[in-house]
């Protein structure tokens, strides 16, 4: 035997363990995934807040910026510096050092905004929030360290878009990175502007607030303006990453997608305010991304590989430790079955165990089978030999009872005997076989009786001669009387609930009562004696011995009877033949005492002499004789009085009939021989009613009476027909005169033939002869000559 077969119980036990081992592997999979989730969750809600704030932030800081750029431009005392900037007298000095002096509250803070100026392009000079500078001035103190040329400078101030915001690195070239807000002033004259604010966000603050988000994970953020130009960037030169090309989005939602740039995958998250239509972007590097979920995979791996290991050496130890009681119960079943251990237990051991089982109940159950039927034939057997009176003196029949279940009471006995008539309702025509269905048939009578029986007091059936036999034994204080009211009862009702229930019909005798087992053959005998009246009382009846009378020996059938009988069949009259045939047989049957054997003897007699009136009548139909032979077995048989009268009836029947047809056929040969006659003597003068009944030794009235019962017209008629018909042809022949055709055709005178022709023609023979054109074509009539 093969080991680890995949079928085999060990190799299924491995597939079991398997599977358990798999449900927790599975169950680590799916923490790990969805731990990822969580983490992955936790880091877009992370990175969403982080954003969040910083939008925040820089929405805090243009509010800021616009309110201070308001402020400033709607100051009167900057208003009247920029009308009057190319001459500054002393009131526009005043007017000065009051802006400055406003200057200086508008920043007190400097929360949001590091510093701010004004620059006057006519004047050509700066205006801080701490003092005066001419252009030139303030460029070489804080604007040539940048490196930028002074006319860029100056240029970039005076050709600004109104309101916008820029990278300080584009004005500086520095590597600080930092926004820039410009407005041209005064707002009235945007198209012709005079002076321009400039306004600086607080370095610090900005790097602080992109720290803050750079602290969580080591990425870069970025800010760009509404039309994706960048404002400010965590990178020192505030350079746009290529590939940063942002869909279009919800305002103020946040979003997660994947990218990559400069050969590398990144996760950009971004949002864009409502406010500024101003887009933050946070951009990380996959490989940061994923960090921490590695470390959760890595330990998820090692757990799921390490459980595995240990799994499957514990499944193959557990298997091999449980197979062995199974291996030596296989090898205990294989010494002892007769079942060989082939390839089913290399498949399967519970296989081999189960067929090997069932191997042995079957072998049982047959076993067990055959000891049962051979009980029921030895019990069947020895029922019939009690019935039969072959029970030896010597034989413990006390002793052999109770091994076949039969126990009998101190009661007395009696015998009923169910001769079956006709169960084949209860099958389908189908079936053929008809000894299996009457097994069938006395098996359901068997157990019912029985049953009806033991209901009262106690009862055995058997098969006894085609018939079943029914030893009733009753209980020890059961009067006589009682007992007939209970065998009587049982009878009623076996023959109701079998009959309607299953179809099957069937004659019940009773014995009397008898007092000990030995009497059984005796009331066996009495129930076969009853059994005989079935022909008297009929079939599918109940017939007690009790109720037979002592039979007188002969019966009334005298030779008159007989001969008229016999007559009656030979001339065909069924009727009477069959009402006189009823009025013997009723005759006899009403005579009190009458034996069944001497009714028997009567239908033999009664048989016989309808044999011999088909024989008289000449009939040599084979089917007649195999009839009689039938009506003969029945009577052997015991065919009941009912059925033989039956049929002797058919029988009677189709000997009337054969006797009758050929009386019609005598009747028929004589008509043709008369006709024939006639054909052949019409032309004879002398031809007469009276001379055809001389030819044919007949009556003339006879012969004129049968002659038009077979024709429907006299015989006289018919030949003066006849000869007419046959004038025809010869008066369509010119030379021929009509009396010598009167004469051929056998009339004694014209003047008859011509009556005679318009009689029968409607015209006279000479005018059929001028017309004869048209009664030939019609075959029509002629006229007199």
């Amino acid at each position: 035997m093969k080991k680890w077969r995949i079928k085999s119980v060990r190799g299924r036990w491995l597939q079991s363990y398997a599977v358990v081992l798999l449900i927790p592997l599975v169950m680590m999979a799916a923490i790990y995934f969805q731990t990822r989730r969580v983490m992955e969750d936790e880091i877009f809600r992370a990175n969403s807040a982080l954003l969040t704030q910083f939008q925040q932030d820089i929405d805090n800081y243009i509010d800021f910026t616009s309110r201070m750029a308001e402020v400033i431009s709607l100051n009167p005392a900057v208003a009247s510096i920029i009308r009057d900037q190319v001459s500054l007298g002393a009131v526009e000095r005043i007017s000065m050092w009051k802006t400055l002096a406003d200057f200086k509250t508008y920043n007190i803070a400097k929360r949001y905004v590091d510093h701010f100026y004004l620059y006057f392009h006519e004047g050509d000079f700066v205006l801080t929030d701490s003092s005066y500078y001419p252009a030139d001035m303030y460029y070489d103190l804080y604007v040539s360290p940048s490196g930028i040329p002074k006319e860029q400078w100056r240029n970039r101030l005076i050709a600004v878009n109104p309101g916008g915001y820029t990278n300080l690195y584009e004005w500086t070239g520095d590597t600080d990175t930092g926004i820039m807000y410009t407005q041209p002033l005064p707002l009235q004259q945007r198209s012709s502007s005079r002076a321009t604010l400039v306004i600086e966000f607080d370095q610090e603050q900005l790097m602080t607030s992109i720290r803050n988000i750079q602290s969580y994970n080591q990425g870069e953020v970025y800010i760009l303006n509404a039309d994706d130009q960048l404002i400010a960037s965590s990178e020192p030169k505030g350079e746009k990453k290529r590939g940063l090309d942002l869909p279009a989005r919800p305002k103020g939602s946040f979003h997660t997608m994947a990218a990559q740039w400069e050969g590398e995958d990144m996760i950009v998250s971004f949002m864009e305010s409502s406010r500024t239509n101003w887009k933050y972007v946070y951009v990380l590097p996959a490989r940061l991304y994923s960090e921490k979920t590695e470390y959760v995979r890595n330990m998820t791996l090692l757990t799921v590989l390490f459980a595995a290991i240990a799994g499957s050496v514990s499944a193959v130890l557990l298997a091999r430790r449980n197979y062995h009681p199974l291996q030596r119960l296989i090898e205990s079943v294989s010494e002892r079955s007769k079942l060989a251990p082939s390839a089913k237990l290399a498949d399967n051991e519970y296989d081999y165990l189960e067929e090997a089982i069932e191997d042995a109940l079957d072998r049982n159950t047959v076993m067990n089978r055959t000891i049962e039927k051979q009980n029921k034939t030895l019990r069947s057997n020895l029922l019939v030999r009690m019935l039969k009176g072959r029970i030896g003196h010597d034989f413990p029949l006390l002793e052999v009872l109770p091994e076949y279940g039969i126990s009998l009471y101190t009661g007395g006995f009696a015998v009923l005997i169910f001769y079956l008539e006709d169960y084949s309702g209860f099958f389908r025509q189908d079936e053929q076989d008809e000894e299996k269905k009457r097994e069938f048939v006395q098996l359901i009578m068997t157990n019912i009786v029985e049953e009806l029986a033991g209901q009262y007091h106690q009862g055995w059936m058997a098969e006894v001669d085609d018939m079943l036999a029914c030893i009733v034994n009753f209980r020890p204080d059961t009067s006589p009387e009682a007992a007939m009211e209970d065998l009587q009862r049982v009878a009623e009702e076996a023959e109701r609930f079998i009959g309607n229930r299953f179809h099957i019909q069937f004659t019940i005798s009773i014995s009397s009562l008898h007092p000990s087992a030995a009497e059984i053959p005796a009331a066996y005998q009495e129930a076969l004696d009853a059994m005989e009246y079935r022909m008297l009382m009929g079939a599918r009846t109940i017939i007690r011995h009790d109720q037979i009378r002592q039979e007188v020996l002969s019966y009334a059938y005298p030779l008159e009877k007989e001969q008229k009988l016999i007559n009656l069949i030979g001339s065909g009259d069924y009727t009477n033949a069959k009402s006189l045939l009823e009025e013997i047989i009723a005759f006899n049957l009403a005579q009190p005492n009458i034996s069944v054997d001497i009714i028997r003897c009567l239908m033999f007699d009664i048989s016989s002499t309808m044999m011999k009136a088909a024989m008289e009548a000449n009939t040599d139909n084979k089917e007649m004789f195999q009839d009689n032979v039938l009506m003969i077995q029945g009577l052997m048989n015991g065919m009941t009085v009912a059925a033989m009268i039956e049929r002797m009836s058919v029988f009677l029947k189709k000997v009337c009939e054969l006797a009758d047809d050929r009386k019609k056929s005598s009747k028929l040969k004589l008509k043709e021989s008369v006709l024939q006659y006639i054909a052949e003597h019409y032309h004879d003068q002398n031809l007469s009613v009276t001379s055809i009944s001389e030819h044919f030794d007949l009556h003339p009235s006879y012969l004129s009476r049968y002659f038009k019962e077979q024709t429907g017209e006299t015989l006289a008629e018919y030949i003066n027909k006849y000869r007419i018909d046959q004038s025809k042809p010869l008066l369509l022949r010119d030379e021929l005169l009509i009396k010598d055709i009167s004469t051929q055709v056998g009339f004694f005178s014209i003047n008859t033939y011509i009556r005679l022709f318009k009689k029968f023609e409607g015209i006279t023979p000479s005018f059929y002869r001028e017309n004869r054109s048209a009664y030939s074509n019609s075959g029509g009539e002629g006229e007199e000559e």
